[in-house]
């Protein structure tokens, strides 16, 4: 019967932990930007011409933003978007605010 309560102590314990973490895990469609255009809403053109920018601004010291919508995300682990610059994705990622951990990325079709 103590292991019994002991256990659902700690499920407790770790569930209301987690409920106050301010965490939300979404699914998110969007493109990979730079922080310099995507703070300027400047339009890139063409896809080909988007992807030359934001490598371009990219290796110049901009981060790396998702821009989804009229939402722009700071994204928290940019190692693992830069490969995707400039394209259009679908991310699963760790939403906290208006920075994203991307927990899963693919290029969208």
């Amino acid at each position: 019967m103590k292991n019994l309560l002991l256990s659902f102590a700690i499920v407790l314990t770790v569930s209301i932990g987690m409920a106050f973490t301010g965490i939300d895990t979404q699914h998110l469609k969007g493109f990979i930007s730079d922080s310099h255009c995507a703070e300027a809403k400047m339009d890139m053109g063409a896809k080909a011409d988007r992807i030359k920018c934001v490598n371009k601004c990219i290796a110049g010291g901009a981060s790396a933003v998702l821009v989804s919508g009229d939402k722009v995300y700071k994204i928290s682990n940019q190692k693992a978007v830069t490969d995707y610059a400039g394209k259009d994705v679908e991310v699963d990622a760790n939403v906290t605010n208006d920075t994203i951990e991307v927990t899963k990325i693919m290029e969208a079709k």
